[in-house]
């Protein structure tokens, strides 16, 4: 079958269109959490100004206070998170994030530092007793049988935002 010059411009018009409209995505909003990088900025002073020092001193020296790990840790991480969550039938996953300190005579990458590590959630199922009369708001338990995510990038010195 042969086409024309108008029946040829028409399927590749056609081809271009669809492969753009398909290659289309709709723009990812940020999450309802999401806050300005200002607000961040005040809720770092604010942490500064009414935590850091106390710690410090106590301590003795500057402690971590930002934490870094790459998006493709994380989205690995989730997808693991996920992954196993799922084969336990959970659902309604979240992450918990701890603060902790690696002990000052051991082998880790900062002894004696701060660091934080991440704990898999998944929503407590509702039970009658959270329908009663006083509603006890729903819980997110920590999944205990999947490995919690640690071995971020500890800032030293600490980076301010």
């Amino acid at each position: 079958m042969k086409l024309n010059f108008p029946q040829l411009c028409i399927v590749l018009v056609s081809l271009v269109g669809a492969i753009s409209f398909s290659s289309c995505e709709k723009p990812i909003s940020a999450p309802e959490q999401s806050i300005s990088i200002e607000e961040a900025g005040r809720l770092q002073v604010e942490f500064i100004e009414t935590r850091a020092a106390i710690l410090n001193d106590s301590l003795g020296f500057t402690d971590t206070r930002d934490f870094w790990f790459s998006l493709d840790t994380l989205k690995q991480y989730i997808n693991y998170v996920e992954q196993e969550a799922a084969e336990m039938g959970k659902t309604n996953l979240g992450i918990r994030v701890y603060f902790a300190a690696y002990p000052e005579n051991s082998e880790y990458p900062q002894p004696g530092r701060a660091t934080v590590f991440l704990v898999p959630t998944s929503l407590e199922e509702d039970s009658s007793l959270k329908s009663g009369f006083l509603p006890i708001a729903p819980v997110n338990q920590n999944i205990d049988s999947i490995q919690a995510l640690n071995y971020g990038h500890g800032g030293q010195p600490p980076n301010d935002l």
